[in-house]
């Protein structure tokens, strides 16, 4: 909340300034009444893009968790499917390999010796879901992959044929393409937020300080009208 509460405060600053009349009337440019709400106009604007852009990739990364909601199942239905057709076990193997992946399962570890007691065998398995949406998507069309290149795997629900599964793989490449844009567009957005707010020169944070320091040296440390801007905050974070 520190950027907004900034914005506030500066929009404030400008609005005490401009009531100062010709009394406030500093030589640098940037301290102008003028030059201030233009700087606060441009403040606003830069926080309404930033929102636009954080709820564009709140859309699409809601998109995606609906466009994933059920792929393991999905994905598990298909390695079933491919074991029922009769494929070669090395082919099996190869779709049952990517499938683990995307469940994030772990094989269960056993002792080499095969005559311990069965009490002492040890068996560790254990589920990772994976928020990794690329890699989720990756393994998911190597499994697409290896089926297409099987023959006996020709299931008549139109969802599971291999042209189906193939519209899903795009789909979830399409979903994920959607939230790095977002992404992109959302960092683009705060990087022109803090470069206006605290890095440029004549920036919002630098400009307010300025301001009230101007302020305190025309009216006096204890007059009213210092009294009124000190109690302004602006705070700078840290980068």
């Amino acid at each position: 909340m520190t950027h907004v509460k900034n914005v506030q405060a500066f929009g404030k600053l400008t609005g005490i300034c401009t009531g100062y009349g010709g009394q406030y009337n500093p030589g640098k440019q940037n301290l102008q009444v003028k030059a201030m709400a233009t700087l606060w106009t441009k403040a606003q604007q830069a926080m309404e893009a930033v929102n636009e852009a954080k709820s564009l990739y709140d859309i699409a990364t809601n998109d995606r968790v609906r466009g994933f909601y059920g792929l393991r199942k999905l994905s598990s239905s298909v390695i079933a499917l491919l074991k029922m057709s009769g494929a070669h076990e090395l082919t099996i193997q190869d779709a049952v390999t990517n499938n683990r992946k995307i469940w994030g399962t772990r094989k269960a570890n056993r002792k080499a010796n095969a005559e311990i007691q069965a009490d002492e065998v040890k068996r560790k398995s254990t589920f990772v879901y994976s928020q990794d949406y690329a890699s989720i998507a990756n393994y998911f069309a190597q499994i697409v992959e290896t089926i297409s290149k099987e023959p006996k795997y020709q299931p008549n629900e139109p969802h599971m044929s291999v042209e189906g599964l193939q519209k899903k793989v795009k789909e979830l490449h399409q979903l994920n393409n959607a939230v790095t844009a977002a992404e992109i567009r959302l960092k683009q957005a705060k990087r022109d937020r803090d470069e206006l707010y605290y890095k440029v020169e004549g920036n919002l944070f630098e400009t307010a300080l300025a301001a009230k320091l101007y302020v305190r040296g025309i009216f006096g440390y204890q007059s009213s009208q210092h009294l009124e801007v000190r109690s302004l905050r602006f705070t700078k974070p840290h980068f």
